[in-house]
């Protein structure tokens, strides 16, 4: 048995790097449960695990840079480019102050899979700008087509522009000649004098077009239909409870129809608001809610999601106003807490 132990050691030492060993158990266990719940295909829930897990990890950069990369790959999955480009941008930082994603802090083998993804999400201008994915930007296929596409704009410019504006000159040059003639005829005849009456007809119309009455035509708000409703309430069942990302896509795409067509119902914009939450949309359910307005202090649920959307979407101030409401009468969770530390420092 005691032969055994160094072996097991060194095993136990392999299966885990140095690193994690300062990171918070609870913490681990999030990486653990993400990473699972990727190879299950449940790419939402991937990011939300992944995402919480990687805010325990703010001490260890090394094991941080592997945290966001499978972060930014579980988003890359379920479609969301906001937060694959958030992802970036923490991974750039962690990069630049401790070169933790070339330095070992990322395997190879996840280095091939991520790499292509930020080449085919991201910009040329982007990748350029940070020297550790600057290599990349050649890997990029479509990199040098826009200059070639500017150029023939270019070319193919310069001819209509020179055409177009030689007319009106001409025009121009027509209608003046046709004016001092009929000044002329006046002047031979003394009844002529109410001439100057033309000008003044021709200045009234100007002043009619100026009054436009569209500014005074305010649509009415047109009322949910049932079918609507039916929407609503199978987005509702849909977010009741946990389910695949695929369904919680399928409630937002649901709540965002009745929410989009109907910008001054609240509770649709409330509810596109919790579905894109569920599916880490941070942008569109900061915008969501904004257009819903506040939910209240009876909707503590809400008022935590509005705050997580507004942190995820960069408003640091709206987020931590929304969660010093919330948390009185929300129930806490290692998951409340974490946000409640990242915001509120507590």
């Amino acid at each position: 048995m005691r032969a055994k132990l160094p072996l097991l050691c060194l095993l136990l030492l392999l299966a885990a790097p140095a690193a994690a060993a300062a990171v918070d158990p609870f913490y681990l266990s999030l990486l653990r449960d993400g990473r699972q719940a990727f190879d299950r295909k449940d790419y939402a829930g991937a990011s939300r695990l992944l995402r919480l897990a990687c805010f325990g990890m703010l001490d260890e950069p090394k094991t941080l840079a592997d945290c966001l990369a499978r972060l930014a790959l579980a988003q890359d999955r379920a479609e969301d480019v906001d937060g694959f480009r958030d992802t970036f941008r923490r991974l750039v930082e962690v990069e630049e102050r401790f070169n933790a994603y070339t330095q070992g802090g990322v395997a190879p083998e996840l280095r091939a899979v991520l790499e292509p993804r930020l080449v085919a999400r991201l910009p040329a201008a982007t990748l350029e700008s940070e020297p550790a994915f600057r290599p990349l930007v050649a890997k990029k296929p479509d990199a040098k087509k826009p200059a070639a596409a500017g150029t023939e704009a270019k070319k193919t410019a310069p001819p209509a522009a020179p055409t177009k504006p030689a007319p009106p000159p001409a025009a121009v040059a027509k209608k003046p000649d046709a004016a001092p003639a009929v000044v002329k005829k006046p002047e031979a005849t003394p009844a002529a004098t109410p001439a100057p009456a033309p000008p003044a007809a021709a200045a009234k119309p100007p002043a009619e077009v100026k009054t436009e009455v569209k500014p005074e035509i305010k649509p009415e708000p047109k009322p949910i239909t049932d079918a609507e409703r039916k929407k609503m309430d199978q987005a509702r069942q849909l977010l009741s409870q946990e389910r695949p990302a695929k369904e919680l896509k399928q409630a937002f795409q649901l709540a965002r129809e009745v929410a989009d067509a109907h910008p001054e119902a609240r509770d649709a914009q409330h509810l596109a608001a919790e579905a894109a939450y569920r599916i880490s949309r941070w942008s569109d359910a900061a915008n969501y809610f904004h257009r819903g307005g506040d939910p209240g202090d009876d909707e503590p649920e809400r008022l935590f999601y509005m705050a997580v959307a507004l942190h995820e979407s960069g408003d640091a101030a709206g987020a931590a106003a929304a969660l010093k409401r919330a948390l009185p009468n929300l129930r806490r969770t290692p998951y409340v807490d974490s946000y409640a530390k990242t915001i509120l420092g507590q």
